[in-house]
């Protein structure tokens, strides 16, 4: 039985307690260091979390052969400790949620594995729509239907038009006194291909993915 905060406790007691919360707070620590070193990398389908994945990642570049579209890449010396890791640059080949996910298929080392996804509402989805390799974020500056002090606003909708689950991930919204819809990102739904990055029109582009990070 556990004891209340109240009751005495015995010597031994006190520093395992005490033990335990410092390892946790060094196992914190390392892993902020770890995984902070270099650039944030946008995963493929079925990354573990950043730590784990770097744990058992060991560079074969099986996924990246397995890609039909060549859109997995060999992280450069600048990734620090996630030096030849694979990772995808949606602006240059965004990743086409194959059906089959070959890329997770070819990973022997389980550093990717078959998507799975309990939703909020407790629906289970496994697969290319559970993928979550991170948030796509607009970004209103660039994005040509937001007006600016040099150009007037446009309607637009590429992105959506591109996303794999439109109206889900990503849909356009107009705003209460506004005639021209915006582009609004549901985070609840996006994998974080980047088909929408790679689509959109505007140089730099108005659309980035934010990958995950947990």
């Amino acid at each position: 039985m556990a004891k209340k905060l109240d009751e005495p406790q015995e010597r031994g007691d006190f520093f395992k307690s005490l033990g335990t919360l410092f390892a946790g707070f060094v196992a914190n620590r390392i892993e902020d260091a770890v995984t902070g070193l270099g650039p944030k990398l946008l995963r493929p389908p079925g990354a573990l979390d950043e730590l784990e994945f770097l744990t058992k990642c060991t560079r074969c570049d099986k996924c990246m052969r397995a890609c039909p579209e060549n859109a997995i890449l060999m992280a450069p010396a600048s990734a620090g400790l996630a030096l030849k890791t694979p990772y995808i640059d949606p602006r240059s080949v965004p990743c086409f949620l194959c059906t089959t996910l070959p890329c997770v298929a070819a990973c022997e080392d389980e550093a990717l594995v078959w998507p799975r996804l309990k939703r909020a509402d407790g629906q289970e989805i496994e697969g290319p729509k559970a993928t979550r390799m991170g948030t796509a974020r607009v970004k209103p500056s660039q994005c040509v239907t937001w007006g600016s002090l040099d150009r007037e606003a446009r309607a637009c909708r590429i992105c959506v038009d591109r996303c794999p689950y439109p109206e889900e991930a990503i849909r356009i919204v107009t705003f209460e006194g506004e005639t021209i819809g915006h582009p609004v990102v549901y985070a609840d739904a996006c994998t974080g291909c980047g088909l929408c990055v790679f689509a959109c029109p505007a140089e730099p582009s108005a659309i980035v993915v934010d990958p995950r990070r947990d």
